[in-house]
C-alpha cells in the first residue's frame, strides 16, 4: 500500500512574494487540536536535497480558530520577501509542533513550487 507523505497543501507563488500561510490543526478524532502552550517550527528544504539543511526555518504562531472551544488550532507563519528571494523550483515544507511534554507531531509534508521573480532587483 502506498502512503503519500505530501498531504499538506501545495503552495505556488513567485520568489520574493510576501506570504502568510495557515493550517487548521485537528486531532485524529477530528476535533480541534488545542496548541495552547505548544511551540512550532516551519522549515523548507530543496526537493532534490531532502537531507540538506533547511533553506528557511521560522517559528510558527498559534491562534484561536475555534470560537466554540477557544482552541488555538490555527498554525501560521509569515514569509517575508527576503525569505524566498532567489529561490526557484520545487521545495518541501514541514511543520513541526511540540507540546508541553516535548512530544512532537509532524503532520506530513507539503510542496512549494516557487517561480522565478523577473524583477528581483526591485526587492533588494
Amino acid at each position: 500500500m502506498r502512503h503519500d507523505i505530501y498531504t499538506l497543501p501545495e503552495v505556488v507563488f513567485v520568489s520574493g512574494q510576501s506570504q502568510t500561510l495557515r493550517w487548521r490543526l485537528w486531532t485524529i478524532k477530528n476535533v480541534p487540536f488545542n496548541a495552547d502552550g505548544c511551540i512550532g517550527d516551519f522549515s523548507v528544504v530543496d526537493y532534490s536535497d531532502k537531507t540538506g539543511d533547511p533553506l528557511i526555518n521560522k517559528p510558527l504562531k498559534f491562534s484561536i480558530g475555534d470560537d466554540e472551544t477557544g482552541a488555538k488550532n490555527i498554525a501560521s507563519v509569515d514569509l517575508l520577501p527576503s525569505d524566498t528571494l532567489g529561490l526557484e523550483g520545487k521545495y518541501i515544507y514541514q511543520i513541526t509542533i511540540k507540546d508541553i511534554d516535548g512530544e512532537a507531531e509532524i503532520p506530513n509534508h507539503g510542496i512549494f513550487l516557487i517561480s522565478r521573480n523577473i524583477n528581483e532587483s526591485f526587492l533588494r
